[in-house]
Order: structure tokens, then sequence, then C-alpha cells
């Protein structure tokens, strides 16, 4: 009777945060997303107030860099008395609601595999179907959108899931007449080749560097050799693919606006400049930018914020929210490396290795960390890795 029962609820979990992720994956329905949010807070409460479940922390030094990000954000926005400003720096708060979801959630199943990558796997689907129906209906556009504004932003989501389900296709390699690992793998060259047909250079460059990176990793961690060697080897190894790659881009894939990009950044340099502590507030970045800090030569007056994290973070919120975002980025990547170092066969530090490399390299070109959907898949993707780095975690890893 109790083991029936315990199966009919690890059932329930993993078919409820499958629903979730399906809806946050395939980014189309806010109210699918919504509600089945709402039946894992319901999930959650009971299991951490009926059932008396314990908190587990799976890093403190993530949660603390995460915490002084937000609250510089929030704190910022607050300070430039602009509601409307106030009122962005809310909903990019509540981005990071599928971290604490999924985190919360996956602590109570069995096997994060089963309760994420169906799910997962059938959102992609959605996002696989969009830019098939693009190609069908446009089929001389020369980029693929999917169902997103622009070609950036459908490269964004993708670079927050391709990892993930590679990492998956990889641990499933064992078996590979399996369904599971012929779906994931479908479906992964499929969003691969969306993500090439984006021809977006930053998210096409992240996704490659992140693949590289997780690959050099693996080949370090085979080695004796120290914890400083090893990051050191890592940083130069990825710096010159970096450089490469960007030398390769910049000489075939050169566009008329990127000389544009570099007056942007000099403008949101001179905003910060007069706006140290708090900066102008997101909302109000286009208005200060036409105000006098449009620099002679750049042609495109109607942006609402810099192409670059750093630059959108320090001249939106000041050193208050730019600060906090240095101390979130490079905070989270020493918390991955740990992690790795502690545990080098956990799928999911690589796979969030990956997305971390990938969103990071994407947003010295553009605002990797911005925009809707991909800031709440990027988020997610904390939620599982934090979730399956838990201590108590490490033999149900296998499953």
């Amino acid at each position: 009777m109790e083991i029936n029962e315990a199966n009919r609820l690890q059932w329930l979990l993993a078919a409820a945060t499958n629903l979730y992720l399906f809806f946050l994956c395939s980014t189309k329905w806010n109210a699918g997303y919504s509600i089945s949010g709402g039946i894992l807070a319901v999930l959650i409460l009971w299991f951490y107030l009926k059932k008396r479940k314990k908190f587990q922390c799976a890093s403190r030094l993530f949660f603390t860099v995460y915490g002084i990000f937000m609250a510089g954000v929030l704190l910022a926005s607050c300070l430039t008395g602009d509601k409307p400003s106030i009122h962005v720096a809310q909903k990019f708060l509540s981005y990071s609601v599928p971290m604490w979801l999924l985190y919360l959630i996956l602590q109570q199943v069995h096997s994060i595999r089963q309760a994420s990558l169906p799910g997962m796997v059938i959102g992609s689907w959605v996002l696989l179907g969009a830019s098939v129906r693009e190609l069908w209906t446009s089929p001389g556009k020369d980029r693929l959108y999917g169902s997103f504004a622009s070609a950036n932003n459908f490269a964004m989501v993708l670079e927050a899931i391709l990892p993930f389900l590679w990492m998956q296709v990889w641990a499933l390699r064992k078996n590979k007449k399996s369904p599971a690992f012929l779906l994931t793998l479908i479906t992964s060259i499929g969003l691969t080749g969306c993500l090439l047909l984006s021809a977006s250079r930053g998210g096409i460059a992240g996704f490659l560097l992140g693949f590289v990176g997780v690959v050099i990793l693996k080949g370090i961690q085979k080695t004796t050799w120290g914890l400083k060697k090893r990051v050191g080897v890592l940083l130069l190894t990825g710096c010159l693919a970096a450089g490469a790659l960007f030398a390769a881009t910049l000489r075939y894939q050169h566009r008329s606006y990127d000389s544009e990009r570099l007056l942007l950044l000099q403008s949101a340099y001179a905003m910060w400049q007069d706006n140290k502590l708090y900066g102008v507030g997101f909302q109000r970045w286009n208005q200060v930018y036409r105000s006098g800090y449009i620099l002679p030569g750049a042609k495109e007056p109607t942006l609402s914020l810099p192409h670059n994290n750093i630059a959108n973070f320090f001249s939106g919120t000041g050193v208050l929210g730019g600060t906090g975002y240095l101390l979130f980025t490079f905070g989270s990547l020493g918390v991955l490396l740990c992690t790795l170092r502690k545990h080098p066969a956990n799928e999911y530090a690589r796979m969030m290795f990956w997305v971390w490399i990938a969103i990071f390299v994407h947003g010295i070109v553009d605002n990797s960390l911005y925009a809707k959907f991909n800031t709440r898949l990027y988020f997610a993707m904390w939620g599982i890795f934090l979730a399956a780095s838990l201590d108590s975690r490490k033999e149900r890893l296998k499953k």
C-alpha cells in the first residue's frame, strides 16, 4: 500500500514537472505556463508544509550572489523613481521563478531525467514545428525567426535548451535503440539546425564555445593537475577559441550595424558615468539615450537597450545592478567549477557549464539575460542543476 502510494506520488510529481517544462520550453501559451507553475507551487507547499520536508540548500554562494543581483536590480530601479522601470525590474525578478519551482520540486523526485526530459523534448517539438512552418511559408527569408520577434531572441532560447538535450543524448548513448535516446537525438539535431539557420552570430558562437568548453573540461578532469593549473588552462584555451571564432565571424559574417554597436557601448558608458549609483532605469534608457547620448554615425535612435549585458545592467541600474550582475555571473561560475571538481560525472553540472558559456558569450554582443523566454529558461536550467547537485542526491543522479 505504501509502495503504491509512493509510486503514484512520484508519477504525479513527474507529470506536473514535465507539464511545466513543456509550456516553459515551447514559449507559446502564457496561460499554460502560469497554470502549470501554480500546480507545482501547490505541490511544493504540500511537501514542505503538510509532509514537513526540509529545505535543502545546494549552494549558499549561489543563492547569496543571486540575492545580491536581484536586490541590486530592484533597489536601483526603485531609486530612479520611474514606475515603468520599477515594473520592468519586478518582471525581471519574476523570470527567475522557474529556478525556484524546479529546484524545490526536483528535490522530491527519484529521477530528474524522467521528471524533465519528456517535457523538454515535447516542448522543443513546438519550436521545431514553428520553424518548419516558417521555412515552408517564407522560403526566401535570410534568417530563421521561429515564433519570435527576432532571430537573436530565437537563438537565445535555443542556447538554453540545446545543452540540456545534448547532454541527455550523451547520458543515454549506451542504449541507442531506446525511444528516449532516438527522440532526444532527433530533437537535438533539429534544434541545432534551427540555431544555425537563425544566423545569430552570438548564439552560434556561444553554443559552439560552450561545447568546446565542456570537451576541454572533460579532458582536464582526467589529468592530475592542481586546481589553479586546470582553471588556467581552461581559461586560456577558452579565450583562444573565442578569439579565433569571433575573428572568423567578423571576417566572413560582417554586418553593416557592427560599428554602430560599438558606438552604442560608448553611449551606454557615458550614461553610466553620469548616473553611476542606480543608472537611468531600464524603461527610461531610450529616452535618456535620445536626449543627448547619440554619437555621430549612430543610425539606430529607437534602440531600447545596449546590446551587451554588462553595459545594459550598468547603464540601466548603475553600480547596484551592474556589480550584482558581475557577482552573480562569476560567482555562479565558481559554483559550477567547484561542483564539477567535487562531482566530475555530474551531467547536469556539465550542462549548466555549457549554458553559462553560451549565455555569457552571447551577452557580449546582445542582451542575453533580459528577454522573458530565454531568461526564464536560463534560470530553469539553474534550478535543474541545483537540485541535481544536492549531496543527498549523488546516488540518484544515475537514474
